[in-house]
């Protein structure tokens, strides 16, 4: 049987993997559906007439 510390420590490490791993999970959808797309280099429509 493992010593309370053993046990502590491979706790700690798990939680802390479980951590990590929900951090890069988050992180990569962030990065792949809510950063906005490339301008397609077209200004905005009121930009061009002036007069209003």
């Amino acid at each position: 049987m493992k010593s309370t510390e053993e046990r502590a420590k491979t706790g700690m490490m798990t939680f802390v993997a479980a951590i990590f791993a929900i951090a890069l999970i988050i992180a990569g959808s962030y990065l792949m559906f809510w950063t906005p797309a490339e301008p397609d280099g077209q200004p905005a429509p009121h930009a061009i007439d002036q007069s209003k």
